[in-house]
């Protein structure tokens, strides 16, 4: 893939988990071309201030049934406020065999991308 995306592979018993970092003038167009859902795992409070245009908010600190809530065969989008939240989860998530993005820098970077 071009400009900033690119691939993460970490190792671990058992196999190879990887997900992908991407660089938040790249989201509409990962988003089109993947047909990826787009998440945003802050608190419902910070979604509700503000969020990505048809972002869903899946709030990673309910971990009990957050994980419960992604299927396999799609192709997600995470971002948190600076991009640290969404990258734990996006490791959790290709644990499990989930294609996933993680938006560098989170939407902070985001914000400041769009505001240009």
């Amino acid at each position: 893939m071009a400009g900033y995306n690119f691939i993460v592979a970490c190792f671990f018993i058992g196999g190879i988990m990887s997900f992908f970092m991407l660089h938040p003038k790249e989201i509409e167009k990962i988003r089109c071309e993947r047909r990826a859902t787009i998440v945003d795992v802050r608190e419902r409070e910070r979604y509700a201030q503000y969020h990505y245009k048809n972002a869903v908010n899946i709030p990673y600190s309910q971990e009990e049934r957050w994980l419960n809530q992604f299927c396999e065969n799609r192709i997600y989008i995470l971002y948190c406020e600076y991009g640290n939240v969404s990258l734990l989860a996006a490791r959790r998530l290709s644990k499990k065999g989930i294609t996933v993005y993680s938006v560098i820098g989170g939407i902070n970077a985001w914000q400041e991308y769009a505001g240009r």
